[in-house]
């Protein structure tokens, strides 16, 4: 096949750019190696209609697309997508609902998951975007001061454990990839600066179980990533699911195979693995990254 492979960060984001670098190389690399014709976007960087101008010029030529975006942004390229090619990614309506981070929260907790307490009455607050993406722009404070908290702004309960992902692929039916330790930095905000893939959790299948339930209430399928802190009594609290490939897809596919061969084989109904054993472990570090 023709496959689209057009990731927003590398070409758009320098302060990102690593990471979306990363994420480019292993899909490419794995679309490749399953026999696959990858073409990507060639645009100067910041050019923001150019790089929309070809993703739509490239998904009408191509069998198959897969966008890497900022959560805020991927719905509409997602669609843009689905217009005129068949999409690798998560469907662009289950894009929106996992993008809204405050409507999604509410949906996971309708749905009997644990999520952070959404506008506690007491501290330490998170403060994050409604619409962000992963650690950016979020903020850790002990008090809420006057005027900084607006309609675009989702206030949690700042929860304490260990940081993990868990990285998914869905078609008919979930395969777990991996369990994934999630290195941060906080202060008064919230620093992302890599993973180790695999991490061993005590009560794995549990978290799995729950990630892949947070995923399939939003609708999502092809790649997903479902962050959570794992407290130590064993609550599992969904901070966030990524409706798209997240820096983790750098190390799974690293020690668990070829993740890209597996998203393709998702989205045309064919059968996947009932599970993955790793072959090694892989941590990635960010530009910024100290682990």
């Amino acid at each position: 096949m023709d496959i689209l492979l057009a990731e927003y960060a590398s070409a758009m984001l320098p302060d990102l750019a690593k990471e979306g670098r990363a994420m480019l190389d292993t899909l490419k690399g794995g679309f490749q190696r399953a026999g696959h014709v990858v073409h990507r976007p060639h645009v100067r960087t910041g050019d923001a209609d150019a790089f929309c101008s070809q993703v739509q010029q490239l998904a009408r030529s191509c069998d198959a697309g897969m966008i890497i975006a900022p959560d805020n942004i991927l719905y509409d390229f997602t669609a843009l997508v689905e217009r005129h090619t068949t999409n690798l990614g998560c469907p662009a309506e289950a894009v929106k609902r996992a993008a809204d981070k405050l409507s999604a929260s509410r949906a996971l907790s309708e749905g009997s998951l644990t999520v952070p307490e959404i506008n506690p009455s007491t501290g330490p607050y998170v403060l994050k975007p409604r619409y962000g993406c992963g650690a950016e722009g979020v903020r850790v404070v002990e008090m809420l001061e006057a005027n900084c908290v607006d309609e675009n702004t989702l206030v949690s309960k700042f929860v304490t454990g260990d940081h993990i992902s868990v990285s998914l692929v869905i078609g008919r039916t979930a395969l777990p990839l991996s369990i994934n330790k999630q290195h941060l930095r906080i202060d008064d905000a919230i620093h992302y600066v890599g993973n180790t893939t695999p991490y061993a959790v005590p009560n794995a299948n549990h978290v799995i179980n729950q990630a892949v339930r947070a995923a399939e209430l939003l609708g999502c399928e092809g790649y997903v990533g479902v962050d959570i802190v794992l407290q130590p009594d064993g609550v599992v609290n969904i901070v966030d699911v990524n409706p798209r490939p997240t820096t983790a897809i750098v190390s799974v596919d690293k020690v668990m195979g070829n993740v890209a061969d597996l998203i393709c084989k998702a989205r045309f109904g064919q059968e996947l693995p009932t599970c993955l054993k790793p072959h090694g472990t892989h941590t990635f570090r960010t530009a910024c990254g100290t682990t």
